[in-house]
């Protein structure tokens, strides 16, 4: 993809080089001691020093082959053995050609490569790659990152999918064997997709985590109606005991959390009523999900449909909140909760934190539920990915079915955000 301001700038320069030398020729064909030829080689042949060669190739390289899309995780791609093809010159994947230049000798002009150019490390974030920076910061909209990570903050597309990187060679700082277009694999490199791929988040083949950084879906075609009602945010918990709703609609398990049960006494007072699995939230598609939900003066029984803003409530930058802007959920008020603010919905997600009460640890006869306020997630670090692969590993601690799928769907379709906003408005309940 051309960068327009550094070619007007090469055109520019080009220019000036071209009546020096014209200028320069004139002067010593007066004294015979140049010839014409001479002024049409020398001047653009300085610019074949961008490659190891001179810019006089003549044979293009093959671009990369691309790929198919792949489940989950960001678009990636095979590798190809050419990541830029100049009209005559070929550069097999570095910012620098290896075999031709910016501009090759016959005077044309090569294309800027579409590459992801790694920035400066950071000390305080020593092994953060373009996709990383891309999905976890600001910064791809920042001056000083201007020059940084093309591909991966989406300022153009590889020509062919093909392999590139930073600096010269066949494989890039941050691609490796896969490159950041659409193909198989995740984020940066790899074969493996978002859940469980072989491919990882940095170099080669295999790189050093099993998943790559999510995209964003585009819900803005899927047909949602506008919510544009008050604005809130939701939390998430699942304590296991019988909800609150259940003593006026008898939605109540027993301990398997699957049959109904006649017992109206809560396991968090004693009793055998549990909340039922069916309560975990579930997907209709990557855009819309329904689910279960603790409000302040519960209406039970009552459903709303909440559109989430791209923000978090104490982390307007939490990844996990970005990547749900757009997405909505249908929602049915169950319980109520002392510690649930005005404006808050305490979504019933299993690993989400057992909060004020806890039956679970009797329920599943378990004691590792992660933090009693956040669950899971409050207890994993790291950058979005890991935190992510972290949650769906202690989601493997509630008993497999609809609870763990659950625990699941927070992973995978609520991208593990951590409290996001919304707006919401009263709906009819599809369930």
């Amino acid at each position: 993809m051309l960068n327009t301001p550094r070619t007007l700038g090469s055109l520019a320069l080009r220019s000036v080089i071209w009546a020096g030398g014209t200028l320069w020729c004139a002067t010593l064909l007066a004294n015979g001691g140049c010839s014409l030829d001479d002024s049409l080689q020398s001047p653009l042949g300085v610019a074949a020093s961008a490659g190891t060669g001179p810019g006089l190739g003549s044979t293009p390289g093959t671009p990369g082959s691309g790929g198919a899309l792949g489940r989950g995780g960001s678009p990636s791609s095979a590798a190809g053995t050419g990541a830029v093809q100049g009209p005559n010159g070929t550069a097999t994947g570095g910012m620098t050609s290896s075999s031709g230049g910016m501009t090759n000798g016959n005077g044309d002009n090569a294309q800027k490569p579409c590459v992801d150019a790694q920035p400066p490390p950071d000390p305080n974030w020593p092994n953060a790659t373009c996709a990383n920076w891309a999905n976890e910061t600001e910064e791809c909209k920042a001056p000083w990152f201007a020059s940084y990570c093309d591909v991966s903050c989406g300022r153009c597309v590889p020509q062919g999918g093909g392999s590139g990187g930073s600096s010269n060679g066949a494989a890039g700082s941050s691609n490796g064997a896969g490159g950041p277009s659409n193909g198989a694999g995740g984020s940066a490199s790899g074969t493996g997709g978002r859940p469980n791929g072989t491919g990882g988040s940095s170099n080669g083949a295999a790189g050093s985590s099993t998943n790559g950084p999510a995209t964003a879906v585009d819900c803005s075609t899927k047909g949602l109606p506008s919510v544009s009602g008050g604005s809130g945010f939701a939390t998430r918990y699942w304590d296991c005991c019988q909800p609150h709703c259940a003593q006026f609609d008898g939605h109540r398990c027993e301990q398997n959390g699957t049959t109904r049960t006649g017992n109206t006494q809560s396991s968090c007072a004693g009793g055998g009523a549990y909340a039922c699995y069916d309560e975990a939230p579930k997907a209709v598609n990557d855009c819309l999900s329904y689910g279960y939900i603790a409000k302040t003066n519960p209406n039970c029984g009552q459903c709303y449909r909440i559109q989430f803003t791209g923000e978090g409530q104490h982390n307007a930058a939490d990844p996990g909140s970005q990547l749900l802007k757009g997405k909505q959920m249908i929602v049915k008020v169950s319980n109520t909760g002392g510690d649930v603010a005005n404006n808050q919905f305490d979504l019933m997600i299993p690993g989400g934190g057992v909060g004020q009460f806890n039956a679970c640890s009797k329920q599943w006869s378990a004691s590792e539920l992660g933090a009693q306020y956040g669950g899971f997630l409050t207890n994993c670090s790291g950058t979005h990915s890991a935190k992510k692969e972290c949650v769906r590993q202690n989601c493997s601690k509630i008993p497999a079915g609809p609870a763990r799928d659950g625990c699941l769907w927070f992973v995978d379709w609520f991208q593990v955000a951590d409290n996001p906003k919304f707006t919401s408005q009263q709906t009819d309940c599809p369930f």
